[in-house]
């Protein structure tokens, strides 16, 4: 048998054998790509490799059995790229089961009673902020992110773009990565990614879609120990509360008389111990501090304070 038919049969029985997430099935695939709408993105640790060798390799089958070179371009990769499409869940919030990842995207919605922008938001992505700016030419949403993670090693993440179907479906295709050595705290990469679509109505006139997203990485130290000071007007102590990282109570009423807070974060490093603190004026709704995860992102806790009425 031909060397090089027998290297491709080999490849697409073990391609066809492999399991995993699911990719686009025929009825998704046929949807029109040029009207789908970037709304976000969701960020792995590994590369996601979604290329469609199966059809691939079928397309140019005559070329590897007569012994010519097929090499894959930048065309190739947009043509055959591969989607993993993902679940609309009772609450209407869209979901990659599955997947391990950090997953930030805003999402159109309609019903009988209304029809808006909701948005995604996994633990582990700090949230900066979501606006949504309407006008008679068109809509955008800005969407802000951060992700804290300990130093230690190269911290690398890919950032695989989101999209929304013009029915409503959502789907990822796999996207580009950042690298940081990561030893440093306060360290930062950001990554940007931005896109829009452009609608004609039935009277000609067009509107425009769009989207536009950065995630942040950024190194933070692990948290050790978090104290809080309940301080009076003359800076004197009233209370001090040490506690865990994830240990720190949701909601907290301050003493009477107190005038501020000091929410010490106790953090542990490469270089050694650090403390940061941050100074809670009276009547502040809440404060946040950060518990790290066994995979090194750093999640944000927020605690309510309930002030006494005076």
């Amino acid at each position: 048998m031909n060397k090089r038919l027998f290297a491709f049969l080999t490849c697409l029985s073990f391609l066809l054998g492999c399991g995993g997430c699911q990719l686009a099935d025929p009825e998704q695939s046929e949807q029109t790509a040029e009207q789908d709408q970037l709304i976000g993105v969701f960020a792995t640790e590994e590369y996601l490799d979604l290329f469609d060798y199966d059809t691939y390799f079928s397309d140019n089958a005559d070329k590897l059995v007569e012994g010519g070179e097929t090499v894959i371009s930048p065309q190739d990769s947009e043509a055959y790229g591969g989607r993993i499409w993902a679940t609309q869940k009772d609450n209407g919030d869209w979901v990659f089961e599955g997947l391990e990842g950090l997953g930030f995207y805003a999402y159109r919605y309609e019903s009988e009673a209304e029809t808006g922008i909701a948005s995604h938001l996994d633990e582990g992505l700090t949230g900066n902020g979501m606006h949504v700016t309407s006008t008679d030419e068109g809509e955008s949403v800005e969407l802000e992110a951060t992700i804290y993670h300990v130093p230690g090693g190269r911290v690398r993440y890919h950032f695989n773009p989101v999209y929304q179907t013009p029915d409503g479906t959502v789907y990822l295709t796999a996207g580009t990565g950042i690298y940081m050595e990561g030893t440093v705290e306060g360290e930062a990469s950001t990554h940007t990614l931005s896109d829009s679509v452009t609608t004609t109505g039935p009277d000609g006139k067009s509107t425009v879609t769009g989207c536009d997203l950065a995630v942040r990485v950024e190194i933070m130290n692990a948290p050790s120990k978090i104290v809080i000071l309940q301080m009076d007007e003359d800076s004197g102590v009233l209370d001090r509360k040490s506690c865990a990282p994830g240990q720190v109570p949701e909601s907290l009423t301050p003493e009477p008389g107190c005038a501020y807070l000091v929410v010490e974060t106790h953090k542990t490093g490469p270089d050694g111990d650090m403390v940061s603190r941050e100074l809670v004026d009276a009547g502040a709704e809440s404060f946040s501090t950060f518990q790290a995860r066994p995979d090194g992102v750093c999640v944000k806790r927020d605690t309510t304070l309930l002030w006494a009425e005076e």
